[in-house]
This record gives structure tokens, C-alpha cells and sequence, in this order.
């Protein structure tokens, strides 16, 4: 691995593991997660924990693949963060308003598709043709977490606000408020939601954006491994 200075230092036995958005690119998931599994035979660790950021689901072939290689993973304790794509599937699943027009609209046929449901077939259909585990999954999955100095979440969270008093809305869907931001957040935020330009991690004093646009064309699937004062990134 190449390690690169840290904007935070991990108390001395941590090791965190934080996964950015893999809509629906099944095959690269489990691919990181074989490396994160083959670097914890290789260097063991008592206090690791793999988080993923979120946006499982739609637009990529393999949603469905992606929910479950995540509830899969046992090489170390997971947390599975929500992302606006869980949260808008659940509100079409749950017949909300608009959400199965706005869930279709932002990658929902191809997250159907994976299941072998069709788009145009009605909302009840979707529900029983999802499998419950994978219901279950989305529905329960966190806000957010954190791990010492870095605080995981989907989106982003609201300059200003304390981190304990954040909106669902913000943590799932923010932008540029964060993104603009060159504030002191209590933390350091490592997030994803927002693709890179460049298609490489973005590594700033106050935030990591792990977003590195897998289902784009020339996008990857990022890996951050956090120990100590330092960090180091796998691509998929």
C-alpha cells in the first residue's frame, strides 16, 4: 500500500475501513472486499471495522449483488450506512407520493432489473418480487457512524450544526453547503455522494470524498484504509 498523510490520527489497535458508493458495480464491491479480507490475514487487527457510505443501489448491473456482498462481509464487524438511493427505494417500496416515479428516474429499472423485475410492472410486484432480506437491509440501514476523529456518513453534513444534530435530509442528499465548506467540523468527514471529477479520492483538512463515480465511464470503486495518522486508498 502507499500511505499518505492522514488529515486525523486513529488511537494506536484501530483500523478503519470505509467503502464509497458502488451502485450497483457487484463484481468491484467484492473485490475490495477480498483485499480488505486479504489484509487482515496479512496484518491482523483486533479494532477493525469496515463502513460502507451508502448508494448500493441503481444504475449499475447489480444491485441486488451489491446488497449481497455487503450482508456477506465477515472478516470484520460492518456498518452499512444509508444512502439517498436506499432512501428513495424504501419510500417506492413503501408506496410514498412521487417516490416510485423519482426512484425509476434515478436508477430504480436497472436496480429492479437486477432482481428480475420489470419497471413497468406494478409497485405491488416490486415489493413481493424484492427479496425480504434485501427489504430488511435497506430499511435498517444507519445514518451514520464514527470511528475516533472521522465521521462517516453518506452525503455530507450541515457547516455549523453540531454533528449529533444533523437532518436526515442533509446527512442523505447534501451539496454544495459542504462541499464549499473550508470549516473546522469537529471531525473529519468521510463521505461519498457527490462523484470526483478526476475519478480519485479527494482528500481535504476537513473531509474525504470517497464518491469516485464506479458506475461512470473510467470511474472506480474506492477503498480508504485509515490506521494511525495515515491513510491509503484501493481502486477497483
Amino acid at each position: 500500500m502507499e500511505w499518505l498523510q492522514a488529515p486525523a490520527r486513529l488511537e494506536p489497535g484501530r483500523r478503519l475501513y470505509a467503502i464509497g458508493d458502488s451502485h450497483g458495480c457487484a463484481a468491484r464491491l467484492r473485490a475490495l472486499h477480498a483485499r480488505v479480507t486479504e489484509d487482515l490475514a496479512a496484518r491482523p487487527c483486533a479494532d477493525a471495522v469496515l463502513v460502507h457510505l451508502g448508494d448500493f443501489i441503481d444504475r449499475g448491473p447489480d444491485s441486488a449483488g451489491c446488497l449481497d456482498a455487503a450482508m456477506g462481509f465477515a472478516a470484520c464487524p460492518v456498518i452499512n450506512l444509508m444512502g439517498n438511493h436506499e432512501e428513495t427505494a424504501n419510500a417506492a417500496l413503501d408506496g410514498a407520493g412521487h417516490a416510485c416515479t423519482d426512484w425509476l428516474y434515478t436508477g430504480g429499472r436497472e436496480a429492479l432489473a437486477s432482481w428480475g423485475i420489470s419497471s413497468l410492472s406494478p409497485r405491488e410486484s416490486w415489493v413481493s418480487g424484492i427479496p425480504q432480506r434485501h427489504r430488511d437491509f435497506m430499511a435498517q440501514l444507519a445514518l451514520s457512524h464514527r470511528v475516533g476523529p472521522y465521521f462517516l456518513v453518506h452525503a455530507g453534513i450541515r457547516p455549523g450544526v453540531a454533528l449529533d444534530a444533523q437532518s436526515r435530509e442533509d446527512m442523505l442528499c447534501i451539496r454544495r453547503a459542504f462541499l464549499d465548506s473550508a470549516a473546522d467540523h469537529g471531525a473529519v468527514i468521510v463521505h461519498g455522494h457527490t462523484p470526483t471529477r478526476d475519478r480519485m479520492p479527494e482528500v481535504l483538512a476537513n473531509r474525504i470524498n470517497l464518491d469516485t463515480g464506479a458506475v461512470y465511464p473510467g470511474g472506480r470503486l474506492t477503498c480508504a484504509v485509515f490506521e494511525a495518522d495515515r491513510v491509503a486508498f484501493w481502486q477497483e
